[in-house]
């Protein structure tokens, strides 16, 4: 069984990546935590990987002493604990509310509320981390999902305690505080009735899709938190990688081809969700015994060569791009078109403001969370 989960991997897992890959693609190796795992590296086989139903990402499938992820407590665990259909009608309500026309509409307002944080910064050299990349996702997630005023500082506040390098708990240890704006959002929304992606979950609560309170707060878990270090790891991220290759920024454009790009060169999110076994299969050229977890790791399958020319490259003209860095099939990020839209506007305006915005370290330490990692500060200039 392989340990390679340390600080060296957060801050470079290609090298270690690539000879997995090479050594066969499948492996047993040890999580953080201690508990075993597969990991799949290889692109060909995470895309079959997400794709089989034959591994399940239900818990009630996990058996023995393999890893699991950290048990997410009901009413927050739906997109664990639900069987397929039900999945199927969460990820439709949710996709509803966030179509891409939705997010198009956002977009121009958008620029508005981004560039007002912007101005807040008053430095000339600060850290990228912790004076945009973590603050300003608490004020983008308010405004699209019409968060009240107390939510929004509750949600910063989340940010600030978890993702900061003097941050002190991990973002599983403080599922309370989680559930508090979960709880605070809801009872505001109920009021409020706004047209925001909030007020038409609410609205497809009451109307067809019969949605419950308990799988509101579980909807709410994924959209406020999961999507809170996505976008945090990947915006700082985009301006380290702009600051080694300059010209990239220049091509930033409405049809995310750039962000695209960025998400399968960086893969803010490692790995996918475990997925357990749902019988004895037969993957990878491996035997998967019934209930064993299976890590399908999104950044090997993105850096596979045998899918990207010159992978370790950001070359936004790639196409098609079919990076797997948001997953795949029915459990892709439900917020697909917004990532693109929300992270596209995000940079536009960092570099309008700030065109000539640069990292002055060669190297900055990275945060892992061990299914996704980011800078954890990075030093900045802005000319």
């Amino acid at each position: 069984m392989l340990t390679i989960f340390d600080e060296e991997f957060a801050r470079e897992p290609w090298p270690v990546l690539a000879q997995l890959r090479a050594d066969g693609g499948m492996h047993r190796v040890a999580t953080p935590d201690g508990p075993p795992a597969w990991l799949v590296t290889r692109f060909d086989q995470v895309r079959g990987g997400l794709l089989d139903e034959r591994l399940s990402t239900n818990l009630r499938f996990a058996q023995g002493d393999d890893y699991r992820g950290f048990a997410v407590p009901a009413p927050l665990d739906v997109f664990q604990s639900s069987d397929a259909e039900d999945h199927a009608r969460l990820r439709r309500t949710v996709v509803a509310a966030l179509r891409p026309r939705r997010a198009e509409e956002w977009a121009e307002p958008a620029g508005d509320l981004v560039r007002r944080c912007l101005a807040a910064v008053p430095a000339d050299e600060f850290d990228f981390v912790e004076r945009v990349a973590v603050p300003l996702p608490a004020a983008v997630l308010g405004d699209l999902l019409g968060l009240a005023d107390a939510e929004r500082e509750a949600l910063l506040g989340w940010a600030n305690s978890t993702l900061r390098p003097d941050g002190a708990p991990r973002a599983r240890d403080t599922l309370t505080t989680m559930a508090g704006i979960i709880a605070g959002t809801l009872e505001h929304a109920r009021g409020a009735g706004a047209d925001t992606v909030l007020g038409r979950l609410l609205a497809a609560g009451r109307d067809d899709a019969g949605l419950d309170s308990g799988q509101l707060s579980g909807l709410l878990f994924y959209l406020l938190f999961v999507w809170y270090e996505v976008l945090a790891d990947l915006v700082s991220g985009a301006v380290l990688t702009f600051s080694q290759r300059p010209t990239l920024a220049a091509e930033l454009g409405p049809d995310g081809a750039v962000v695209d790009e960025l998400v399968r060169h960086q893969s803010p999110q490692v790995l996918a969700g475990p997925r357990f076994a749902v019988t004895d299969l037969d993957f990878g050229g491996y035997r998967v015994r019934a209930g064993e977890t299976v890590l399908l790791c999104l950044a090997a399958a993105n850096h596979d060569p045998e899918r990207f020319a010159r992978p370790e490259e950001p070359d936004p003209r790639r196409g098609p791009n079919s990076h797997l860095g948001l997953g795949l099939g029915a459990h892709a990020c439900v917020g697909t078109a917004l990532v693109r839209t929300v992270t596209t506007v995000v940079l536009q305006q960092i570099y309008a403001r700030w065109p000539g915005l640069r990292a002055t370290a060669t190297t900055v330490p990275w945060r892992s969370g061990f299914r996704h990692r980011g800078p954890l500060t990075l030093p900045v200039k802005v000319s």
